[in-house]
């Protein structure tokens, strides 16, 4: 079964999202988020680790993850 996570890239001190960061789940391809700061990738586990710029944003379920993943960066 293939599993949608959506994650979210922001600006720490704005808030605002951050288009064209690079997104990937572990042994998936790498997407960017779009001018939201927002990109969605597709995992065929129920348990995930999630990378935004290579740093880990999110490890674990996939069930319990926020809806979207925040990251913040700066």
């Amino acid at each position: 079964m293939a599993y949608a996570v959506q994650v979210m890239v922001v600006d720490r001190r704005t808030g605002k999202g951050l288009s064209g960061q690079r997104v990937k789940a572990y042994g998936g391809p790498e997407v960017k988020t779009n001018s939201s700061g927002l990109a969605t990738v597709i995992v065929s586990s129920s348990a995930v680790d999630v990378y935004v710029n290579g740093m880990r944003a999110y490890n674990g379920s996939v069930s319990a993850a926020p809806k979207p993943i925040i990251y913040e960066r700066g």
